[in-house]
Parts: C-alpha cells; structure tokens; sequence
C-alpha cells in the first residue's frame, strides 16, 4: 500500500477535566484526528489486502483457533539527565491491562516485551513538548524491525493522548505514541493503549470517516442505524455491523452522566438518513465517550484478526522478536489482607523487564492478565475481587511468551465486612430481630468485633411483604438501621441493584419497626440479608466504616409461589375411518381442563386439508373457508367442552385433519398454545380418514407455525473415562519466509480424552529445515542425511485440555517445504490414533488426529 496509509491522531483528553467540564446534558466538542483518515479507495484496498491474508491463514487453521502473541519494543522519552518518563512498573501495569481486552475465547492476541529492558530517549526538547510533524527525531535510530514500536511520551505540541498507524508494508505503520497520564494508569490501561493498537490492527473510530478538511462532518454521519436488509455498515462508519451506528459530534447527539458514567440521552433528536434514532455503544474502546466500562465486539476481533494476518505477510519488518527466557518465579504465595488478595512470590530472574499477573477461576484455562508490576518487584494485591470466590493465580514474565510461568495457586476471597471503630465500647446495637414475626435473634448482646451472623431462618414467598423489628441493646441513644438483602447472590450488597430494602427514615431509639418487601423475580434458596446499627448516623454503606454500632447477617429461606395454570388436552375423533368420495363425516373435538386452576379464554383451530370442504357445524363452531374454529371458551378445574362440526372429503385418498388450542388465559405445564400440531403435546391432535377408492394421495392439515423442534441429540459418544484423546495442530508465525529467515513451529496438543494423559513425547523430522539455537522443549534426538530429528515432552495434560510447545527452526533453501509433527508416544491410550510411525526418520501420513503439519514457501533473499 506504501507510505499512503495515514496517520490517526487521538486527541484524547483525561476523562476527569471532560467529566468537571460537561454539564448532565451535553455535546461535548473533543479533540479529534489532525489529520485525513483513509480515502474510501485506501480503506477498501487496505480492507481486501487484510481478507485476502486472512483468509490464506485459515487455510492453515492458525486463525481464531489460539493466541498470537505479538512483541511490542516500549520506547520512552526521558529528560536529557535521564530523569522522568514512565516507569517500567507503569509499563507492566498498564500492558497487562491491554492484554485482557486482546483475548476472545480462547484466542486472540497478547503483547510480550521486546528485549530484557525499555529503549530510553533522553531529548529535552521531545520530552517537554514532542511535536508529532517531527516524528523522525525520536524514532530515528531507534526503531526495530521486529517488533510493535510503541514510543511513551510525556507531553504532546498538539494536546494529543496519542496517535497509531494502520498496518503497511512500511516499518513506520509499527508506530503507535502513546501520552504518559502519569498517576492515570487505569485509563491509560483501560482505553488508550488498547484504542491505539486498535488502529494498528485496522480498527476505526466506530463514529468513523470525517469530512475533507479533516473534522467531523457538521451534523452529519453516513452510517444508518438499521441493520440488515438496507444496512450500509460494511461500507461506512467503521465498516463493522455489530458496533451500532454512532452520531458522536452530530447535533441532537446528547450524553447525559448517571454515577459519573455516560449513558445516551433517550431524548436525543439526532437522526439517520432514514431518519432513525441512534443507540451508539458508549463503552466501545475504538469511541470518544470516555465510558466506565469498556470493550470490543466481535466483529472488531475479527478485524483486528485479519490486521494481524496481514502485518504477518509484510516484508519491511517482522513480529518475530524472540521471547527472553527467564527463570520462572517460585514460592507463590496468596493471602487475605484487608479484604484484598495479596500475591508473594521468589524472583529468580536476572532478565525479566517485569511481571504480568494473570487470574482465572479455573485451575487450567481461562487465565486473564489483571495487572503487572515492574522488574525485581515480588508483590501484587488484587484489589477488583469478588466477594466468596476461588481465585487461581499465575505469574509471566513480561518479555516472555508461554515459558517462565510460576506455579498456579488458588485462594477464596472472604464477604465483605462492615467495622466499627468502638465496637461493643458502649451497648449501641441490636438485642433481637424478627422477621414475619419469627425471631431471628433473641437477647443476643452484642457480637465480637461488633459483627455476628445468625442460622436461625424463617421461609418466605418472592414477591411478597413482610415484617421486620428489633430492638436495641439500649434505649436511649439515637440510632439509624438499614437492612440489605443479597438479592442476585454475588456475596455482596449493593443499593444500586436495589439491594437495600428497609432504612429508617430518622433516628430511632428503644426499637424500629417496618417491612421487606421481595421482588417477584427472585429466585428460590437461600437469601443472605444484613442488618446495620450506628450511632447517630443511618447506614448507608453494608461494608462501611462507622464509630459505634453493629452488624448482624442472617438467612432467609425463599420459596417460589406456585403460579397459576391449567393443564389443556385436545381430542379428535371421526364418525367413520372409511368412507366414499362425496360422503360427509362427523368430527368430535373435545377439550379437557386438569387443572388445578380454571381457564378462560381458550380457542382452538382446525386447518382444513385440501379438497375438503365445511358442511355444518354446533354452537361456537365457526368456518372461514380453509379452517374450523371455536373461541371464548371457559373451562373450570376438571371440566371439558366438546364441538361437533361436519367435513365432506371430495377427492379420493387420505385425508389427515389435524387440530390445536390456539389460546388460553393461563399457561399450560406441559404444552404450549398455537406451537403447532406437530410437536406431538397433548394440546393437538389428529385423526385420519381415507376413502374406499384405492388411491396414494395423501392431503394433511396445514401447519404453517410450527414452532422448532429441538435439535437431534448428538450420538457422539461420551470420552472414553479410561483414554486420553490425543490430538495434535501446527500453525507458524511465517508462511513465506526467506531462506535464512527464523520461522516460529507451534504445535497444539488437545486431549478430549476423559482421562489426563502423561508422558507425551512429540516428534519432528526436519527436512530442508536447522533447529535455530535451544529450545525449552525440543530437543534433537538424531540426525541424518538431509534431516534433523527433535522431540518435545509434556508431563501432563488434563482432560478436555490443550497446551502448546513450539520451537524456530530455518529453511536452507529457496522452495515448498512440508513440515509435519507427530504424538511419538504417551503412557495413556488413545482411543482413535496410534502413536509412533513405522520408522524413526518418517512421518506416518496415514489420517489419524495424531499428526499435523504444514506447508512453507520459501523465497530467495
């Protein structure tokens, strides 16, 4: 595409001086790009170069099928003594973060650092006040040409946060400058790193193009609202259809602020073309509305997919910065430290340029980076936890990929406590407490540390109101008391989910009473509730602080009331099963209510088949022409209703008349009104009739709403509880290399086995190809003429697990080389695949999942 490809300036501003400047109602006038984004020509060229590599990738399935991980060389612009700049804690911090926006089940792209420290740019003049129409005095000299170079700037000429390169065959389109927000790591984690490698990877804004004088067109945006038949989001805005149409800067456009968060005016008078009302996502990384919470769609996941495919097929630089080996961190230790997890671990890296901390909530998959901190640090605390949760925690090096990683420990977060400064100092707290008249604590005095829980329980209805009351420890004293329910079971209590269900409207003494009322849609179980005493002050916070007072937790049992309903059958009988053509026949149509409560409102329907005609029917029997129908029927519990109508077949043949309750006012337990009378539920039914004339002709009732059938059940066996299934995928980092050039080998091990294996060796003939250095798993085990064999061991794999090893090698020579892996053997069996080939120098070509390989074109340099 060459150097055409332009620069994306995001001016972007710290969202707290936004947030002091707007009022509730606002159109916020934000900096925006300084300079032309692509012409339609160069974003659709650009847009078919990245399909076309990644469609080539796919072909190799090393598409949304694992984790690329991606090497970004972090350069930093420092004073000329060498002081200020970011700090490689931040560094660690804030790429950790952008890391667990890059991730899609299971795939997608993480960052690693390039080289054992940052690349550090002592310039004065740069550093006061870098001017973005120079961007070769920093970068010149210091660009490598096998990595993401991201430069951290500490102050922009122009106001910008930062600004990235689309990709290009050009080693400047590796550029991203990012604005140091020292002290605002949470943004800089949050929204700007992951917005400006969004436009490295070939994302937009989601409000999209701009007008020719390089701002927003006034008042007006090209993408529509609707999707579907009419949509234009392939070609405007930001070219992607799951992102919703965004009017950012067009007039009538409104945000309002709810907690600090923004949220689109519902009462905004911006329109499409078609004159619709926009919806924008607020929380988008690739928009300009600062939100609270942030994301990308798919849709930007599959973009950034094709991005990456086709920076993969440049030739100007590569993303091949090999990953530092670095002793992996020992004596992994969580704990528990003011309600917050607190991680120790031994650092026995001498090479690291910092730590990722990664968590999930499984022991095996899943792990997300939450934070990072600097080299030679052996502390983290994860503040962002879930109360009563079991975590798992690991710990990377930075500038590593897939080696390094500690140990997996695990710890369960405890509920959130409320304390109290003076606890049980003076008798300010709660003696009883009744709910529905049942006593849920009776002279309990007051609880150690000024907390108590209590298992005595009381059952309750959702949906229904019910008295609460207490007393007090003391009499006199003024008191405050709110009472919170854990409504949604997340081991937390929040007003904003309208959690707190009961406060005193002022202060009490002696005694309060009042009532909890239960939403209807809550769930049956357990329902933790707590309730809170203060001194002279009304709770507000169930985890608050307070001088004097008490919190005691207690458990409800709710019950789910029974809803009404009425079990409905249909039945259908003829007068005759054989009869002549041109001979009328009786139907019999009988509806049953079973109860247990009355129904009202009940219709039923009866599609004609064709050449059959309506001859008379009784009361409440009505005919359109194609169909015979009954309304307005009322059945008590245990009553029926049966309808007689008369039919005449006048064609010969089988005649299949089927039946159905269209309607009713309660719902049926094991049938569902108007789904259509093929489903087989007892509320359709159906009788056939056929003609003495010997005919194959058969005419059947239409069923034009029938509801879908549930899927056919897989006959797919269970796993084999005594085998582990072994399966084996390669992908490379480089499908066309240069001969001499170092491609990366990943092999993929699956086990969809039910049992772990162990003892995995695999093996690899190399052929036209040399082993680049050491591996930490490969290792060469023979070598002959014109091949290099190497082999690779995995202690262990769990059921329904994957892992990965990989190893570089170089081709020698120009040509097609086909380079294939093998599961060589295992100590567990597998059910499908035979490990192992007929000869140590040769690859057992012979279809089992066991092996995989693929196919390189090398070049000549």
């Amino acid at each position: 595409m060459g150097k055409y490809v332009q620069v994306l300036f995001l001016w972007l501003w710290l969202p707290a001086v936004l947030l002091a400047q707007q009022p509730v109602h606002t159109n916020p006038t934000l900096p925006l790009c300084a300079t032309f984004d692509l012409t339609a020509a160069q974003r659709k060229e650009l847009n078919l170069q990245a399909s076309q590599a990644l469609a080539q990738k796919r072909a190799s399935n090393a598409a949304f099928a694992s984790i690329t991980y991606v090497p970004i060389r972090p350069h930093i612009l420092r004073r000329s003594d060498g002081t200020g700049g970011m700090s490689t804690a931040s560094l660690n911090q804030v790429i950790a973060v952008t890391n667990s926006y890059y991730l899609l089940n299971g795939y997608g792209i993480q960052f690693y650092f390039c080289g054992t420290s940052p690349d550090y740019i002592n310039n004065d003049t740069q550093y006061n006040s870098f001017d973005i129409n120079n961007e070769s005095a920093i970068t010149q000299g210091h660009d490598v040409t096998n990595a993401m170079n991201q430069y951290y700037v500490n102050s922009f000429a122009s106001g910008a946060g930062g600004y990235a390169y689309y990709p290009a065959n050009g080693l400047y389109s590796t550029h991203s400058f990012i604005l140091n927000e020292a002290g605002n790591e949470e943004d800089m984690g949050n929204r700007l790193i992951p917005h400006e490698l969004g436009h490295n990877f070939n994302l937009v804004h989601t409000f999209g193009e701009r007008a020719g004088n390089g701002t927003l067109g006034s008042g007006t945006t090209f993408e529509l609202v609707t999707r579907g038949a009419g949509a234009n989001c392939t070609t405007e805005g930001d070219y992607i259809c799951d992102t919703p149409a965004d009017p950012y800067n067009v007039d009538g456009a409104n945000i309002i602020y709810v907690n600090n968060c923004p949220q689109y005016d519902p009462s905004s008078t911006a329109r499409d073309a078609n004159g619709q009302a926009y919806n924008p996502s607020l929380t988008n990384i690739m928009s300009y509305y600062f939100p609270c919470a942030h994301d990308f769609t798919a849709g930007q996941y599959d973009r950034m997919q094709a991005g990456l495919a086709l920076r993969q097929t440049h030739t100007a630089y590569s993303l091949d910065c090999p990953p530092t080996a670095v002793s992996a961190p020992t004596n992994l230790v969580a704990s528990i430290s003011n309600g917050n997890v607190s991680l120790t671990w031994q650092d026995n890296g001498t090479n690291e340029m910092g730590y990722f901390i990664e968590r999930s909530r499984s022991p095996t998959s899943g792990f997300l980076p939450i934070g990072g901190v600097g080299p030679n640090m052996t502390t983290f605390t994860d503040t962002k936890t879930t109360p009563i949760t079991t975590y798992y925690y690991r710990v990377k090096p930075s500038n590593s990929t897939t080696t390094g990683i500690s140990q997996i420990i695990n710890i369960q977060t405890p509920a959130c406590r409320p304390s109290f400064v003076y606890a049980c100092d003076y008798p300010v707290g709660f003696s009883s407490m009744a709910v529905n008249n049942v006593a849920l604590s009776q002279n309990s005095g007051c609880s150690s540390k000024g907390y108590g829980t209590f298992g005595t329980s009381t059952t309750v209805l959702a949906g229904m109101s019910y008295p609460v009351s207490g007393a007090f420890l003391y009499s006199f004293y003024d008191q405050g008391v709110t009472i919170w329910a854990d409504l949604n079971r997340d081991g937390t209590y929040d007003a904003n989910q309208g959690e707190r269900l009961f406060q005193t409207s002022s202060y009490v003494t002696g005694q309060f009473a009042g009532s909890l009322t239960l939403p209807a849609s809550l769930s049956a179980g357990a329902l933790s509730i707590r309730a809170i005493t203060a001194y002279s002050t009304i709770p507000n916070i169930p985890c608050g602080t307070y001088s004097y007072g008490e919190a005691e937790d207690y458990t409800l049992n709710v019950v789910s009331p029974t809803p009404p309903s009425a079990d409905l059958s249909l039945s259908l009988q003829s007068s005759i099963r054989t009869l002549a053509t041109n001979q009328p026949v009786s139907y019999s149509l009988t509806i049953r209510n079973a109860g247990p409560n009355d129904a009202a409102d009940i219709s039923w329907q009866n599609r004609l088949p064709a050449n059959v005609s309506f001859l008379s029917g009784g009361t409440n029997v009505v005919n359109s022409g194609t169909a015979v129908s009954g309304s307005n029927i009322a059945l008590a519990n245990g009553q029926s209703a049966t309808f007689i109508y008369h039919l005449l077949p006048t064609q010969g043949g089988t005649f299949v008349n089927a039946a159905q309750i269209m309607t009713s006012s309660l719902p049926d337990p094991d049938s569902q009104p108007g789904s259509g009378t093929g489903d087989g539920q007892d509320d359709a039914a159906s009788v056939d009739i056929r003609t003495a004339a010997s005919t194959s002709t058969v005419y059947s009732s239409p069923n034009p709403n029938q509801v879908p059938l549930p899927a056919v059940a897989s006959s797919q066996p269970a796993p084999d509880p005594d085998k582990a299934d072994l399966s084996l995928a390669m992908a490379v980092d480089l499908r066309t290399p240069i001969a001499g050039q170092s491609v990366t080998f990943t092999v993929s091990i699956r086990n969809e086995g039910g049992l772990p294996a162990t003892n995995i060796v695999v093996r690899d003939t190399l052929r036209g190809l040399t082993l680049t250095g050491s591996s930490p798993v490969f290792n060469v085990v023979s070598t002959g003429a014109g091949y290099t064999i190497i082999e690779g061991t995995v202690a262990s794999l769990a059921a329904n697990a994957t892992t990965q090893v990989a190893f570089t090698a170089t081709p020698t020579s120009a040509g097609y080389i086909t380079n294939a892996a093998q599961i060589w053997s295992s100590a567990v069996a597998d059910p499908d695949s035979k490990p192992g080939s007929l000869t140590p120098t040769g690859n057992n070509f012979n279809g089992e999942d066991d092996i995989a390989w693929i196919d390189l074109r090398v070049e000549l340099p």
